[in-house]
């Protein structure tokens, strides 16, 4: 008779035990911090405290070691490191380089972005983007030999990649990488990735306007793009690229910190470049891509891909392109 009723007692516990895990109520926490020079938000529904603050750390400590990695400001990130071993002035400089697991995603996704958009997106873009901080502060366009150099270094074809071995080969001394059209996107990647292994699932990060977000809370997740228009988004990554409020006016024309990786000058048709796609890696290089190609010719890239779409803004002309899933991605 005793056993039976500890037995009871037992199933009592495990019961009450399930029926409150079960209707156990997730909270709304919200954290920001600032990384790779944004800020970074991160939301998230956590059933405790605790979880919140464990798998936040965790996400933004994603983000400080990405940029140690991936920063072109930094001289001492495994990129800068990486670029200048190939320089001429080293003695005796190596054929190839291994580099980390995460420099290495990185490289890969870059190469393949350059390779489709052919040369829109471009990470040894980085000589014009030296050229144009300077032109911004000055307020003048490169001299054209200073252009003409550059234009040496520039290319998708100057270094290489060998995925078995994980090892970098950049073929001209000269060239650098310059990460910033695609970094960003891949530390949200890897940010939510990090908070998932704490077994949540309700989460947004944005990042300076890239977003990613996972399962929709009740309500739904509701983006907002330039003010005028809100999406609902589940699932799914969405980046933001243009010019309309960063720019500079040099002999009477408006140039964008956008850089053309073909002419090594700031874009002249103020835009705004919406992308989403499953992945804010994804979603950050293909905004990029798709703010430096014509209109016609980005948005034919864009129907080639799975579950991408696009929007473009083009503001001197009042015109509007978009991809034919677009809609698709509006849910009531």
């Amino acid at each position: 008779m005793i056993g039976m009723r500890v037995l009871v007692f037992f199933l009592f516990l495990f019961f009450t035990f399930c029926f409150t895990s079960a209707f156990s109520v997730a909270e709304r926490f919200e954290f920001e911090e600032t990384h790779m020079g944004v800020p970074v938000r991160i939301i998230l529904y956590a059933e405790s405290t605790e979880l919140a603050q464990k798998a936040t750390k965790d996400a933004f400590e994603c983000f400080r070691v990405l940029n140690k990695i991936m920063s072109d400001y930094d001289s001492e990130s495994e990129l800068a490191e990486l670029c200048a071993k190939f320089d001429s002035s080293i003695p005796n400089p190596p054929e190839s380089v291994a580099v980390s697991d995460d420099l290495f995603a990185v490289l890969k996704s870059a190469k393949y972005f350059s390779n489709i958009s052919d040369g829109a997106f471009d990470i040894t873009v980085a000589p014009f983007v030296r050229l144009w901080r300077r032109s911004r502060r000055q307020k003048e366009l490169p001299k054209q030999r200073y252009l003409n150099q550059a234009r040496e270094l520039v290319g998708n074809y100057l270094w290489t990649l060998d995925e078995l071995t994980h090892r970098v080969q950049i073929l001209k001394s000269g060239v650098k990488f310059d990460l910033g059209g695609i970094a960003k996107g891949y530390a949200i990647d890897r940010a939510f990735e990090a908070i998932q292994k704490h077994g949540l699932a309700t989460i947004l990060i944005d990042a300076g306007g890239d977003i990613r977000v996972g399962k929709s809370p009740s309500g739904g997740w509701k983006i907002n793009l330039n003010g005028n228009e809100t999406i609902p988004m589940e699932q799914i990554a969405i980046a933001t690229s243009g010019d309309r409020f960063q720019f500079v006016e040099i002999r009477g024309v408006t140039y964008s910190h956008i850089i053309d990786p073909k002419t090594g000058l700031g874009l002249t048709t103020p835009c705004t470049v919406h992308v989403t796609a499953p992945t804010a890696t994804e979603a950050d290089a293909l905004a990029s891509a798709v703010a430096v190609m014509q209109p016609e010719q980005a948005i034919a890239l864009i129907e080639t891909l799975d579950n991408v779409s696009a929007k473009i803004v083009l503001y001197q002309k009042s015109q509007t392109f978009q991809s034919s899933n677009w809609k698709d991605i509006m849910r009531e």
